[in-house]
């Protein structure tokens, strides 16, 4: 993000490449890396982002992956670099410092599958094995629709937990995508752990309160998201 006088505005960048076999044990490095510093620095944990079309999500989906050596073609070999910097980050902190993201049917960046149950049941069946502080999935489209599908089959977000379970997971399991007071207290009652609020915490600086209070809230105002600027992140009253 560039600002100029002002203004905020996205800074070009390169063509995306296909990394070369010899840099993935460098970006598995990083990540183990960024989660030590992260601790060191005082926190108390870290999420791995492998949602939403970013690095780690691309090698997952086949229509975005389309290597031929061990991290493309089968899903045991899409899902190799999330395994890899899962098991660095999780030796590295400690499982019960970590969490990760994932969002088996959002086609943000053109990210897609033609069997995201499987692919996304593989992982959570292996995620399970770590010990981790949580599972944060995300349903249907990021920001979209709740109940966006990809195939015709709807995504079986219960499988999935059952799949992170049978691995044996115990850490919580958290859901995420457009949740208000309502849709939060029915996901509880039907086995949700945790559940995850963004757009509402930019508008509502107290949501905790509003939340437990049942309102009121604000609106976000979408046309300021990503900008870079106190508009749209530090004005928002509070109760």
């Amino acid at each position: 993000m560039l600002i100029e006088n002002g203004v905020p505005s996205f800074v070009p960048t390169s063509v995306p490449r296909a990394l070369e076999l010899a840099e993935i044990p460098g970006i598995v490095s990083d990540y183990r890396r960024a989660a030590k510093n992260a601790i060191d620095a005082g926190f108390d944990g870290i999420e791995v982002h492998a949602a939403n079309g970013y690095l780690i999500d691309q090698f997952l989906r086949a229509d975005s992956n389309h290597r031929t050596d061990a991290y493309g073609g089968s899903i045991e070999n899409r899902t190799r670099l999330l395994k890899e910097v899962m098991l660095a980050v999780s030796q590295e902190i400690g499982g019960g410092r970590c969490g990760i993201r994932i969002s088996p049917v959002t086609p943000a960046n053109d990210a897609s599958d033609a069997s995201p149950q499987a692919l996304f049941e593989h992982v959570a069946s292996f995620l399970g094995t770590l010990s981790l502080a949580y599972v944060h999935t995300i349903e249907g489209s990021t920001g979209a629709a709740r109940d966006f599908q990809q195939g015709e089959v709807p995504f079986d977000y219960m499988a999935l937990k059952k799949a992170y379970q049978q691995g044996g997971g115990h850490g919580a399991w958290m859901l995420n995508n457009a949740y208000d007071r309502a849709l939060a207290d029915q996901a509880i009652a039907d086995g949700a752990d945790l559940i995850a609020f963004g757009k509402s915490f930019i508008a509502n600086p107290d949501l905790a309160t509003r939340l437990k209070q049942n309102g009121p809230y604000n609106t976000p105002d979408r046309a300021t998201f990503y900008g870079g600027l106190a508009a749209g992140y530090t004005d928002y009253p509070s109760l």
